[in-house]
């Protein structure tokens, strides 16, 4: 009876691990260890930034399994080599991942009795005013203050990490298998398979050796690994995205970022199409959007399982309307891959020679001169034109990166990718998920349409009507603005976070959505009430005692989630106590009778 009470225990335990268990993602690569054991990637970006033939990737998957030394196996282009692969912080690729991701929007309804121009969130002017203004309201004056160009502020400098990956690429004569195994890693049948198959194909391989004491711990046994990043000389197009599946326990997901002069990018051998956009939705959704937009991406791929989202398609110049934050800044993009596209840049394209001067810039430089004792005024002279040249030279390099960012996304297993990925450029803008509303129901254009610019994002919205008094005699109603001065709450744009770890079905999509998306099968109208049978007096009551275990009508079972488990759990717990203490209450009867 024992082992039968532990059966049933065990088979509930698993049940609770699988309704909590993360579905895993993908990256170009997989994960070794000194002995076999789940070594498991649950979140991988790819960044390809490109510039004319050349193209910088970066690769960022987390790694959750046994937290003793790994390696991290990753395939790249035939040309790559030692010199050409490093390591960067974290938060580089978290800033365009943030920038790129499916947001959250409120709207308000300004005072109708101010006829001023309305103004939008994203228009906010966020910066600190100095000279004659009062610095931070304190009321004391700075005075004048020396007008330092905004460029040579800037950090232009690109910033790579070190400590956390020791890398290896097998020699001439040596085989990468053969590299992998010397130093005491461990490589099935199948991983092997697939390396050969990469490297008949033109491809190489980079071993990362993790050092487990450098890495982010995000809880359990989940690490955020830094992006490995690695450059080409070739346009990378192809991404072995079904390397991942060797380090794959279920669906997998997979975000690919580009950044190129020009384009926008879309995928070339799979489908793709436009998540809905502009759509208005419920307020619960405003801190729960890795909830929603993973329950909705679940509705689009139940019936396109081979289709990607493209979520994103905007110059790196703004970050969408709203922007989560600012846009991307000269040393991000350096850090990116625009360091590496520098070299090829002529020296008289890096260094241009200043222009003329004009009058007013030779008055205030005399001004300025005329403010050092004579015997100073020829080495600040010097430093002055040293910053002239420094100027044009920061000025032509902000010139030189400019990038339309795409954001690309994929959720699927063996069945939704049966083969690598590939990306290309797409003809043309496109514009959708912008605009102001319009009228009392806010309307909004919910079309994805071409443009000459990329300005397209994926927005979910919510309005917030004028509850104030009207004391006026002609009130303007529906002009749709930013918060008013009196709101007290979080000024924050939501944005999908962290989505694989987020449940995909606490928030369900029909209930949240006010808006019809036809191809997802959305009305926009709240789901119907289930009917349920005529109940007598005693059913009634036990609906308003509230804990019954029952579920009233358009509402939720108190047995719905972990909270069922739970309850579940402690019934068949007290059912093998009691099956115990019977077992034992017989036991001792016998020992009696036999006495």
């Amino acid at each position: 009876m024992t082992s039968r009470s532990f059966s049933w225990l065990t088979l509930l335990s698993a049940l609770v691990v699988a309704l909590f268990a993360v579905p895993a993602s993908a990256f170009p690569g997989f994960y070794v260890g000194k002995k076999v054991a789940k070594r498991v990637s649950h979140a991988s970006f790819v960044l390809v930034m490109n510039r004319g033939e050349m193209s910088v990737v970066s690769v960022m998957p987390d790694y959750d399994g046994p937290f003793e030394p790994f390696g991290l196996v990753l395939a790249v282009p035939g040309d790559v080599t030692l010199d050409r692969v490093t390591t960067l912080r974290r938060e580089f690729l978290d800033r365009v991942d943030q920038i790129s991701a499916p947001r959250f929007h409120e709207f308000w309804e300004t005072d109708p009795c101010d006829p001023g121009p309305v103004q939008q969130e994203w228009e906010r002017d966020l910066r600190v005013k100095t000279g004659s203004d009062n610095f931070l309201g304190s009321g004391v004056d700075l005075g004048p203050i020396k007008k330092v160009p905004k460029e040579l502020l800037m950090n232009v400098k690109s910033e790579q990490k070190s400590g956390e990956y020791a890398f290896f690429m097998a020699g001439e004569e040596e085989s990468f298998v053969d590299l992998v195994k010397s130093r005491g890693w461990v490589l099935t049948d199948r991983k092997q398979q697939a390396i050969t198959r990469y490297i008949d194909a033109g491809m190489k391989f980079v071993l990362a050796e993790v050092d487990p004491n450098r890495i982010e711990l995000i809880g359990g046994e989940r690490a955020q690994l830094s992006p490995v990043r690695f450059w080409t000389e070739h346009p990378y197009r192809t991404i072995p995205s079904t390397l991942g599946r060797l380090a794959a326990d279920g669906f997998q997901e997979l975000f690919v970022l580009t950044l190129d002069p020009d384009k926008r990018f879309q995928t070339a051998n799979y489908s793709y199409a436009y998540p809905p956009t502009n759509i208005k939705v419920k307020f619960v959704v405003k801190e729960r959007m890795g909830e929603f937009f993973g329950a909705l991406h679940d509705l689009w791929l139940a019936k396109h399982p081979q289709t990607f989202w493209e979520e994103y398609a905007w110059s790196s110049d703004g970050c969408g309307q709203p922007c989560p934050n600012e846009p991307l800044l000269i040393n991000e993009l350096l850090t990116l891959g625009g360091d590496v596209f520098e070299q090829n840049v002529s020296e008289e394209e890096k260094n241009p020679k200043p222009p003329e001067m004009t009058k007013d810039e030779k008055l205030k430089a005399h001004i300025e001169l005329e403010g050092y004792p004579p015997a100073e005024r020829p080495k600040h002279k010097k430093m002055m034109q040293e910053d002239r040249k420094e100027l044009f030279r920061r000025r032509a390099l902000l010139d030189r990166n400019h990038y339309v960012i795409t954001r690309l996304h994929h959720r699927y297993d063996d069945a939704g990718m049966p083969k690598d990925i590939e990306i290309g450029p797409a003809e043309g803008g496109i514009t959708g998920g912008v605009g102001i509303p319009k009228g009392e129901k806010g309307v909004l254009p919910l079309d994805v349409k071409p443009t000459a610019e990329d300005r397209s994002q994926t927005r979910y919205v919510f309005f917030h009507p004028w509850k104030g008094m009207k004391a006026c005699d002609k009130p303007l109603r529906w002009r749709w603005g930013k918060p008013p001065r009196t709101y007290r709450g979080l000024r924050k744009t939501w944005v999908v976070e962290d989505l694989v770890r987020k449940s995909r079905t606490q928030i369900k999509p029909a209930e949240v959505v006010e808006a019809p998306i036809p191809s997802l099968g959305l009305t926009g109208e709240p789901p119907k009430p289930v009917p349920v049978p005529e109940a007598d007096a005693g059913a009634a009551a036990s609906k308003t005692t509230g804990r019954c275990g029952c579920r009233t009508p358009g509402g939720r079972s108190h047995v719905d989630g972990l909270g069922g488990w739970l309850i579940l759990f402690g019934l068949v717990s007290a059912a093998a106590r009691r099956r115990r203490q019977w077992e034992g209450s017989g036991r001792a009867e016998l020992n009696r009778r036999h006495r």
